[in-house]
């Protein structure tokens, strides 16, 4: 019964998402019938691309009971790393920037578990230091290269609305979600963050747990930076200054808790698409930034509030109109 009831409130989490977003959908075309236009859903698949990378990886940390400030800054890095040292072949540099990456998702890992630091502390230092690291890689000015060729292939349309980048987060979210379902290590990330004392009591790897979330985190982060100074053909200290906010919030439309333990890649990719959808119909129609925010916050107040004490309290609603309809 427990098990039965468990699933029906995740396909019911599901559901929920999946209208809010058909609902959205269906609310801009009919506002703007210009939201649905191919070249519109391009553009939209466009922005998951950045945004669904960047809030894969940080749902990950906090699955686990953590989290990483640091992934804005490592969006920057990743695009600089990726200009700068791939001058003359970009591949070279991308696979410098993921290489990095690695790095700092490792040292993350291993100061918060070794030293028992809260992650907030560390990926704080972490954003600060890659911040820092970004603008001395910049050197004040925007760093941009005349290799045109690969960011118009990644760019190029297929089936009118996607690209390669947009292809290739959406097979990320595929394999993380794969690696979450099907693995002994997705198993121990989940107990790891819903119970860390039971966790290693029983023998889950927390110092790996915390080492895989971590590296994803990075690495994820660095290569849609990477993807997108190839896409732009430029790269900026400042880019994805306010990407660590939205992915956050990505992570929590798609039911990712923040006290860990809970949510899926795949609620996690509705909960992108939803935010995307939404900031894309409410730009189109000509709201500006302020209300975009605002819009956002009422989203996320929304989706927390049906999850929580309300999402229970109408799910047993629901039941006892279930059972009634049945006797």
């Amino acid at each position: 019964m427990v098990a039965i009831r468990k699933s029906k409130m995740i396909s019911g989490a599901t559901l929920l998402r999946l209208a809010l977003l058909a609902a959205l959908v269906a609310a801009f075309a009919i506002w703007n019938p210009a939201f649905i236009s191919g070249r519109n859903l391009y553009a939209l698949m466009q922005s998951f691309a950045l945004l669904g990378m960047v809030a894969l990886g940080l749902s990950l940390t906090m699955i686990a009971g953590e989290f990483d400030l640091s992934v804005g800054s490592m969006v920057a890095v990743g695009g600089l790393i990726t200009l700068v040292v791939g001058a003359g072949n970009l591949v070279y540099g991308m696979a410098a920037a993921l290489a990095f990456a690695v790095l700092v998702g490792l040292v993350n890992a291993i100061v918060i578990n070794r030293f028992k630091v809260s992650s907030l502390v560390v990926s704080v230092g972490s954003m600060m230091a890659l911040s820092g690291f970004a603008f001395w890689l910049a050197g004040g000015k925007v760093i941009s290269t005349d290799n045109f060729d690969l960011g118009m292939a990644l760019d190029d349309p297929l089936l009118t609305v996607f690209s390669w980048r947009s292809l290739a987060t959406l097979a990320a979210f595929l394999l993380v979600g794969l690696f979450m379902h099907y693995t002994l290590m997705g198993r121990d990330i989940r107990v790891v963050g819903s119970k860390p004392q039971v966790a290693a009591a029983s023998g889950a790897r927390v110092g790996r747990s915390l080492v895989i979330v971590f590296v994803i985190s990075a690495v994820a982060a660095a290569l849609a930076g990477s993807l997108l100074s190839m896409s732009l053909a430029s790269a900026a200290a400042t880019t994805g200054s306010t990407l660590m906010l939205q992915a956050v919030s990505a992570a929590i439309v798609g039911g990712v808790a923040l006290t860990g333990g809970s949510g899926t890649p795949a609620h996690v990719l509705l909960g992108s698409l939803i935010l995307t959808a939404m900031n894309n119909g409410l730009s189109l129609i000509g709201m500006g930034a302020t209300g975009i925010l605002f819009a956002n916050g009422l989203v996320l107040m929304g989706i927390v509030l049906l999850d929580g004490q309300l999402g229970a309290w109408m799910s047993e609603r629901l039941a006892m109109s279930r059972a009634a309809n049945s006797a």
